[in-house]
């Protein structure tokens, strides 16, 4: 394992427990088992180390485009959506409460977004990675040519988020039909506007 795929596991770990504000470098670089000024020459600051935890160091992120790249492989366009929309659920559930210490401290947001702004990362790989689904679908010919594969994209990746902060705050009965059947429900919902109608 890497320095920097260390450093990301133990910051993952460390604000999951006691959140991003009380987590200094010191403690990231005692329980990555590094110097601590290699945390600022891999990431910049606590804003760039912030930014890659989310778009690269969650065990939810690698589990997404590891269904990514299986779903661009399945031959069911409605099980590839699924598979997808599920895995960017989890991402959501997990990155909430490390976005949230961002989000409260103004200058740490700045430097977060600027970091994800000059490593081209940031929250629009989400629809993205439902976009190269939906595309590589439609190039096999399952999905109609003529969708907006970028909107119905955003739709599956707004719903997902939407969804996992609703969880997070009023729990997941507060959802549509109880939360049990969000994924087949968004699913269902898009499939006509995506496949191809069969003429009998």
């Amino acid at each position: 394992m890497t320095i920097r795929t260390r450093i990301l596991a133990a910051t993952s770990e460390l604000i999951r427990s006691e959140g991003f504000s009380a987590v200094t470098t010191k403690k990231i670089a005692a329980e990555a088992g590094c110097a601590e000024g290699s945390i600022f020459r891999i990431f910049g600051d606590k804003g760039g180390l912030l930014a890659a935890v989310l778009s690269f160091g969650l065990a939810e992120t690698g589990t997404l485009y590891e269904v990514v790249d299986r779903a661009k492989e399945t031959s069911d366009p409605g099980d590839a959506l699924r598979a997808v929309t599920a895995a960017l659920r989890d991402f959501y559930r997990a990155s909430y409460p490390l976005i949230g210490s961002a989000l409260a401290d103004r200058a740490l947001f700045d430097r977060y977004s600027t970091a994800h702004r000059e490593a081209g990362t940031g929250p629009q790989q989400a629809w993205q990675l439902v976009h190269d689904v939906l595309v590589s679908h439609r190039d096999a010919g399952r999905i109609d040519e003529g969708a907006d594969l970028a909107t119905c994209a955003l739709l599956v990746a707004g719903a997902c988020q939407n969804a996992a902060w609703v969880e997070l705050v009023s729990g997941p009965t507060a959802l549509p039909h109880g939360g049990a059947t969000v994924t087949d429900d968004l699913v269902g919902t898009l499939l006509p506007v995506l496949v191809p109608r069969r003429n009998p």
